[in-house]
């Protein structure tokens, strides 16, 4: 029997309010799955329904809708999910926005108070030339896994933009930094406009002007509870990155669009290449080291959780032989990718019996 992997011990799991999880096993019943038995798979103790403020752990949240994913045999399951996820569902964070004056107001407010709603996560504005960027990144480097958590991240946000903006309403583009998916054309229905994917960042694209729409909930006093409700629960005040993290979640984020060098790396993080690999060093790890680790769970992951050919995944990897990442794929776990992917099916299927 195959154990789950970790590069490394986290000081403190990355978080999630436990208000996600009313819509995600709202979503589970309409396709037909099972709450309770995802829930065990991915060690979530179905209480948190009873409190939406409780943080539960982020990887166990978003391992739940990985099983989704495959059970429901939706490829697509994120995408669907934050589609169709109300801003009711998202608790305290979800009415932050709701109740704020105007667009902009809400896409403030739920970007200061991100990190407390997710820890270990970012989402920000940034304005360029009359349009506006909505960016969201997962800061753990910890979890490779992170298709379906973009997907239903940006759909949730999404939603909120609809309130103000209309049903009908459309962004100007929305970006992906994961690979393009096989059913792509879903996600042109979904955001109703331009999907591009390899791209930076996770990212909504939108008129600067639209920002000045009002809120059709504006409530200054629920507002107001909920921000003092925020300021004492405060999930992520205490969260601390270590650069090694912090590294290996931006070569997880860029190793999509080719292999990560140090300098691309270094630039997105704003420091001299000799001061990242300093303190890298520092802190016992090499940026080739970092780049090997992550590699490893990303192959570990697709392995177990897709049917991508080999050479596809090598491919994706940034091999440029097939061979090359056998080898390494032998040196990591003891055996080639195909027997290891058929050892594992194979334990799976006894474990069903």
């Amino acid at each position: 029997m195959h154990r789950s992997i970790s590069a490394r011990d986290t000081s403190q799991a990355a978080t999630v309010m436990g208000a996600v999880v009313s819509g995600f096993a709202s979503f589970l019943r309409q396709q037909g799955a099972e709450a309770e038995d995802i829930f065990e798979r991915s060690a979530i103790n179905p209480d948190v329904l009873s409190d939406p403020n409780q943080p539960i752990s982020l990887p166990a949240f978003l391992k739940a809708i990985d099983t989704a994913a495959l059970l429901t045999e939706n490829d697509n399951f994120g995408l669907w999910l934050g589609n169709q996820y109300r801003p009711e569902y998202l608790g305290l964070w979800g009415y932050v926005g709701l109740s704020s004056a105007t667009l902009g107001d809400a896409l403030m407010n739920m970007s200061r108070y991100f990190p407390d709603f997710q820890s270990r996560s970012s989402l920000k504005l940034n304005h360029h030339q009359g349009k506006v960027r909505l960016e969201y990144g997962l800061l753990d480097g910890s979890i490779v896994s992170r298709r379906h958590d973009a997907e239903m991240t940006l759909g949730n946000v999404f939603n909120v933009m609809r309130r103000a903006l209309g049903e009908r309403w459309a962004p100007l583009e929305v970006h992906f930094s994961h690979g393009r998916p096989e059913c792509w054309q879903d996600h042109q229905k979904a955001f109703r406009t331009d999907v591009r994917f390899e791209q930076e960042s996770n990212a909504i694209v939108l008129n600067a002007l639209d920002l000045s729409r009002p809120m059709p909930g504006a409530d200054p006093q629920l507002l107001l509870i909920a921000k003092q409700s925020f300021n004492v629960i405060r999930l992520a005040g205490s969260v601390r990155f270590t650069l090694a993290e912090r590294v290996r979640s931006e070569i997880v984020e860029t190793i999509h669009t080719g292999v990560p060098r140090i300098e691309q790396i270094a630039d997105r993080l704003g420091l001299p290449v000799w001061t990242l690999t300093r303190q890298l060093k520092d802190e016992g790890h090499t940026f080739s080291s970092l780049f090997d680790s992550v590699r490893k769970e990303l192959a570990y992951n697709y392995l177990e959780k897709t049917a991508m050919s080999i050479s596809k995944l090598a491919e994706l990897l940034g091999y440029t032989e097939t061979s090359s990442f056998t080898h390494a794929f032998n040196r990591w776990f003891g055996a080639s990718p195909k027997r290891w992917r058929d050892r594992t099916r194979e334990s799976a299927r006894i474990d069903e019996l």
